[in-house]
């Protein structure tokens, strides 16, 4: 720590704590404290030529000298007080009395301290200059008792001949003029430091107005886009529900003839007119989600026959890798509370990962209420044997566009991301357990009401 380092910190000492909530305040605390502890000293050579030239030394020379050497005190004040105003205005208060009070018993208008008679004026309005009119009272106060004092003396006491005061003069003013200029220093470093945060500021109003206008702009763009899915909802799903729904058709007529290839032919068909719509009904969602547009419509849903509808839909799917699908629920899963089509969303999205990062393994659907004294939850979790994840992979997975292996499964990296809010709206969420080689287990774990809430639902 360098000697300047030093000396700041031991300035600082004397500085509350609660002068040091910015530069600008702590920095005039420290100027107080160190032009009171270097501000006395230029008093001792005024004082010590009084004491030399002075026939007699009485209650006039020793007050003046009390005076000056309670400046020193000022500092400890300070730290005392926990404030600058109140140590401030005591000392601009005491300088003041010093030089009225040693102008009038010595020299009068040609007195020595005189001159610091101004440098109170700046000490008090540097210091207090949000009680300006406190400072000007005191000023006055100052004035008007020297004048009375003239008036009720007639003349100035004549201690020491005007002609042995000219050289004690100058010292003084040369003293006065060195005090005035350090804190004028110091306040046009203030001017500029304040110049410089205004220009900064500017800066910053310039910045905030362009950054106004971009989200403006933003929002505009934001709406266009809400308009535009909107109407492309529609125009989208339409003509694929119409392909899926005749490739359906179609199916079971070839199926029913038993032509292998043609069936398989309209089996590809399907298959990617399914996965294409929900690679779009994904695509679209997400905005609604954002923004807090997308319906839930919230009624009683028979669990059982919701999970047997979504194995048939998804079977199929999972069994073009070469995978075996097991539904396993427990008996009378019964009635839940909940949006049915996102429920379906959430599986179809869940088993589609699961059948997708699995090759000629196991995937298992697996649904069970759990219930104690204080929750009446339903646990539904889609458990495969595929590729598994890393720890490090598994943060980042319901993230939007998150895919975990792009160059080698397609897709928008959007499924776990609308699954994840779309079971959040529902009161509900998702966790996973995954290791790498070793599958993966997603668990959607969501409420659900009594028999009894359902009947009076």
């Amino acid at each position: 720590m360098g000697l300047t380092d030093r000396l700041i910190t031991a300035v600082d000492w004397f500085v509350p704590v609660g002068l040091r909530s910015s530069t600008a305040t702590l920095w005039q605390a420290r100027i107080f404290v160190i032009s009171h502890f270097l501000g006395p000293f230029s008093a001792i050579p005024v004082l010590g030529y009084l004491y030399a030239v002075a026939a007699t030394h009485d209650w006039v020379f020793w007050t003046l000298c009390a005076l000056c050497g309670s400046f020193w005190l000022l500092p400890f004040a300070l730290r005392w007080a926990g404030q600058l105003f109140k140590p401030a205005f005591l000392s601009f208060c005491t300088l003041t009395a010093i030089s009225v009070f040693g102008s009038f018993f010595y020299g009068g208008v040609s007195s020595p301290f005189l001159p610091w008679f101004l440098t109170a004026q700046m000490i008090g309005f540097f210091y207090v200059s949000d009680r300006p009119r406190l400072v000007l009272g005191c000023i006055v106060a100052s004035l008007a008792a020297f004048a009375a004092a003239y008036l009720l003396v007639g003349s100035f006491p004549h201690r020491v001949p005007i002609q042995q005061l000219s050289t004690v003069g100058m010292i003084s003013a040369c003293a006065a003029t060195i005090y005035n200029s350090m804190m004028a220093i110091y306040y046009s470093y203030v001017m500029v430091a304040n110049s410089a945060l205004q220009r900064e500021i500017a800066k910053h109003v310039v910045t905030q107005v362009k950054l106004n206008a971009a989200k403006r702009e933003a929002e505009r763009a934001n709406e266009a886009k809400a308009v535009f899915l909107a109407k492309m909802s529609h125009q989208l799903r339409t003509p694929l529900n119409a392909i899926i729904g005749y490739s359906e058709i179609l199916l079971e007529d070839a199926e029913m003839s038993d032509p292998v290839v043609e069936a398989e032919e309209l089996r590809s068909i399907n298959n990617a007119g399914r996965h294409l719509l929900s690679l779009v009904s994904n695509v679209l969602d997400m905005p609604k989600i954002d923004s807090d547009e997308i319906d839930i419509s919230l009624g009683p849903v028979d669990l059982d026959r919701c999970l047997e509808q979504v194995s048939a839909t998804c079977r199929h799917l999972i069994a073009q890798n070469g995978n075996a699908f097991t539904l396993d629920k427990c008996d009378g899963l019964g009635l839940i509370r909940t949006d049915e089509t996102r429920l379906r969303q959430i599986l179809i999205n869940l088993l589609g990962n699961a059948g997708k990062f699995t090759r000629n393994g196991k995937v298992l659907l697996r649904a069970r209420r759990l219930t104690d004294g204080h929750s009446n939850q339903v646990l539904i979790s889609v458990k495969d044997t595929g590729i598994g994840m890393a720890p490090e992979t598994i943060p980042h997975l319901f993230k939007d566009f998150s895919q975990l292996e792009p160059d080698t499964f397609k897709g928008t990296g959007l499924g776990l991301a609308v699954s994840q809010r779309l079971a959040r709206l529902l009161d509900g969420d998702i966790s996973v357990q995954s290791r790498r080689g070793h599958g993966s287990e997603f668990t959607l774990r969501l409420p659900a009401a009594t028999q009894a809430t359902m009947v009076a639902a």
